[in-house]
């Protein structure tokens, strides 16, 4: 009687410990995207492997097959943003075992593939750009991506993943009492909780999907690995293996405009004279002590230049300060201990907003308003570099040999924008080339044609990165007209 006592307890405690791994999943948002499950029929690695934990999922396409089927691989241990592409003294990734063809024209449906199909196919961008919140201890602050503000559902936050083109973000959560920290044996993690997930478009800020799993083991886990198909679907891991995987259908989204065509308003009044500057400055140059080598260099001509760029978290906008020189004469100059001959200058500064909701939206800013402002960073195209061949080297590990699209290289040729690389050129035709590339595993983003009516390089030496991941190109000498271009993540 005691053994059976015993057994039948055994078996309510496995029973009790099965009830707490199985996820409850619950739609809490009324939304127009729907989720499915996928599951794969094999291990994605053998046996030696099975417990491993999997960093990545990469999916590639055959260059000729429907539109909607994908190959899926495992790497255990990531890609190391393929190095070993640049130096083969560099080991490749590590996959697993069974790759996987799933057609998602339907249902989703699975079938192992073969090693020629896998190798058949080209890589495509599937992988989540990280995006982390703003917090010392995962338990507290918001992500904050194009001045927009996302908070969690869960106690602590898990990570936050922006697709490859960055139109979505999926904020990861998770609630649950965690282990202490434990010297042999680690800790500090959350052995049990509940996982929460949000969806939103990063345009808007809306929120368009929401999820949530109740009583899980390891809620952290669910972050990963996860996949991004061409802003179409999303796949996370239902359990720690990732052999079950769930498809968030996502809805279909107007594209973006990107770049956008910037036009600030005039500098001049209908009888093209310059209008009241934000700020002016006069310059006195004495030229008797002057060499005329001396001379020549202080009284040039002052490029107009974006002199500094702030933000206005406030309104959303970008404010640039131009600063522009209206007047360059000789004058003859009576002073206290004498007359001479003196170079006057003016310097204008012109304060405009730009803004980030609608970058098409401008409008010249008044000093306080620039006063107001918080300064960010921002950088020009580096002249340094000097292409002389066929192919210029990333500044990013594992830094990647990138070509150009016209016919002659831009002076400079590249513009180094955090994670991501612009590179210039242009044709006799009378177009200009912007490719822009991830530094880090070669992926090109775009491609854009622009025209020029001045000398490109003009404009290329002018080019500007600006922090949360925006390029300003000017596109005549004045700098009252840009390209500006939106690019993910922002690092």
């Amino acid at each position: 009687m005691k053994s059976l006592t015993l057994i039948v307890g055994f078996a309510l405690v496995i029973a009790s410990l099965s009830c707490h791994n199985v996820v409850q999943l619950q739609k809490t948002f009324n939304s127009s995207a729907a989720i499915t499950k996928l599951h794969f029929p094999q291990p994605w690695l053998d046996e030696r492997d099975r417990a491993t934990y999997i960093e990545q999922i990469e999916v590639r396409k055959l260059p000729n097959a429907p539109g909607n089927e994908f190959f899926f691989g495992a790497l255990p241990n990531g890609d190391n943003f393929y190095a070993h592409e640049v130096d083969k003294n560099l080991p490749k990734p590590r996959y697993g075992k069974n790759m996987f063809a799933v057609d998602f024209s339907a249902a989703p449906r699975v079938r192992v593939a073969t090693q020629e199909e896998w190798e058949s196919g080209s890589r495509i961008p599937a992988k989540p750009r990280t995006i982390g919140a703003k917090s010392p201890d995962y338990s507290s602050g918001e992500i904050e991506y194009r001045q927009k503000h996302y908070s969690k559902r869960g106690k602590y936050w898990a990570t936050g993943m922006l697709s490859p083109s960055g139109k979505w973000l999926a904020a990861f959560s998770y609630s649950g009492e965690k282990r202490p920290p434990d010297f042999l044996f680690g800790g500090g993690d959350v052995p049990e909780g509940d996982a929460f997930l949000q969806i939103y478009e990063t345009r808007t800020g809306q929120k368009i999907f929401e999820w949530e799993a109740k009583n899980v083991k390891n809620p952290a886990h669910f972050r990963g690995p996860a996949v991004w198909l061409e802003d179409r679907y999303f796949l996370f891991p239902e359990d720690e293996l990732a052999q079950d995987l769930m498809v968030v259908n996502l809805p279909p989204v107007t594209p973006e405009v990107n770049p956008v065509m910037v036009q600030f308003p005039s500098r001049k009044d209908p009888s093209g004279q310059p209008l009241a500057p934000g700020s002016r400055n006069e310059v006195w140059i004495p030229l008797v002590p002057l060499t005329k080598e001396q001379a020549a260099k202080l009284t040039a001509p002052y490029d107009t230049e974006i002199s500094e760029v702030r933000v206005s978290p406030a309104t959303a906008e970008f404010m640039l300060a131009i600063k522009e020189e209206t007047e360059n004469r000789r004058v003859y100059r009576q002073q206290r201990d004498g007359a001479g001959e003196y170079h006057f200058k003016v310097v204008n500064t012109y304060y405009y907003t730009l803004s980030l909701e609608n970058p098409s939206q401008t409008r010249p800013a008044t000093k306080e308003e620039w006063e107001r402002g918080q300064k960010v960073r921002s950088d020009r195209a580096s002249s340094e570099k000097d292409a002389t061949t066929d192919t210029v080297k990333g500044t990013y590990p594992p830094y990647r040999e990138f070509r150009k699209t016209g016919t002659t290289w831009g002076a400079p040729p590249l513009l180094t924008a955090g994670e991501w690389i612009a590179i210039f050129s242009y044709s006799p035709s009378g177009k200009m080339f912007v490719d822009i590339y991830d530094q880090r595993i070669g992926d090109k983003l775009m491609s854009t044609t622009l025209p020029f009516t001045v000398a490109p390089n003009e404009l290329f030496k002018n080019a500007m990165w600006i922090e949360g991941g925006y390029v300003l190109l000017p596109l005549n000498k004045s700098l009252d007209s840009f390209a500006f271009w939106q690019l993910p993540g922002g690092l």
